[in-house]
């Protein structure tokens, strides 16, 4: 096994080799699995290897640490701190509880619905860059969490659909969207009213308008729920513009309740969204969970899901720019 500064590289089932070699998650555990780390000793080591951890992180887009002795929300926050990543402000619609410190719980939505495939915050142009996700209490069954990257189905989707893929580079799409008035546990979103603290729609709507995300057509329904269309959101995106070439994937996602549109009007092909889950499907990895898991993503270019599971199951968060 290869020397690292201060893990080892493990191996967890589903990984997959990348044509450098790498495997994707790339999984990093303590050097003597028979001595776990202490906290501090994990965070220091952390700050000391910060350089090495981001060159890492770059290259594979998914880094699962395993073994180490995290057990809490105050555990977590810590390690979050010592990557060094200044913090990303939660913006988006799911229902989520600041824990402690920079750590949220992961999305709230019932552990028997699944969540599927996505970036954080996708639909605004400045979104977290890198998102970390810490298990606290691993489900029985199920509630892996999958990721897969999004180059790879930029990739595959430009040999079928290469017409539709510089569509959604230059135009993007826009989606047909709602938020309910008031909290709604069933499909797991916050209302307008608690998102933007106002029980009024003149200052939802104004606070909505200016919430960096291209938004028109506000209406209202008769119940309260606000009716809006998104967009155009670009659905190709370079990962980066100087260094890193590859172009990610960002749509369609779970932002609309409708078949989004693209910007000519015409609606995503149905043809081209079945081969879109079939691939996403085929190119994913499940990450069954175990207690004290922190995984770190580059939420620029991998997307990450849900599994439906049993409770218990508590993964926390934490937004990262």
């Amino acid at each position: 096994m290869e020397e690292l500064p201060f893990l080892e590289k493990g191996r967890i089932a589903q990984q997959q080799i990348l044509e450098d070699g790498t495997l994707f998650p790339m999984v990093l555990l303590p050097p003597s699995p028979a001595e776990s780390p202490s906290i501090g000793s994990l965070v220091d080591s952390i700050k000391h290897n910060r350089e090495w951890i981001d060159n890492q992180l770059k290259q594979v887009g998914a880094l699962l640490f395993r073994g180490f002795p995290l057990r809490s929300a105050s555990d977590f926050n810590a390690v979050v701190e010592a990557f060094g990543w200044e913090e990303h402000p939660y913006l988006g619609l799911a229902s989520r509880t600041r824990v402690e410190g920079r750590v949220y719980t992961a999305n709230e939505a019932p552990l028997d619905q699944p969540i599927i495939f996505h970036h954080e915050m996708a639909m605004y142009d400045s979104f977290p860059t890198k998102l970390i996700f810490f298990c606290e209490v691993a489900p029985p069954e199920g509630g892996q969490t999958s990721v897969v990257l999004s180059t790879k189905i930029t990739e595959r989707m430009e040999q079928k659909f290469p017409q539709l893929v510089k569509k959604l580079e230059e135009g993007g799409l826009i989606y047909s969207c709602s938020i309910p008035q008031d909290d709604d546990p069933q499909y797991f979103m916050r209302g307008w009213q608690s998102r933007y603290e106002t029980t009024t729609k003149q200052e939802a709507e104004r606070k909505h308008a200016s919430s960096g995300v291209p938004v028109s057509k506000i209406t209202w329904a008769d119940d309260g729920t606000m009716l809006f269309e998104m967009g155009p959101i670009v659905s190709i995106r370079t990962v980066d513009k100087e260094t890193d070439k590859r172009k990610a994937l960002f749509g369609p996602s779970a932002l609309g309740q409708a078949t989004p549109t693209l910007r000519d009007g015409s609606l995503f092909p149905e043809e081209a969204m079945k081969l879109l889950i079939q691939i996403t499907e085929e190119e994913c990895v499940d990450i069954t969970w175990e207690v004290g898991d922190f995984l770190v993503l580059d939420n620029r270019f991998v997307q990450h899901a849900r599994r439906a599971s049993t409770p218990p199951r508590r993964v926390l968060a934490a937004f990262c720019k």
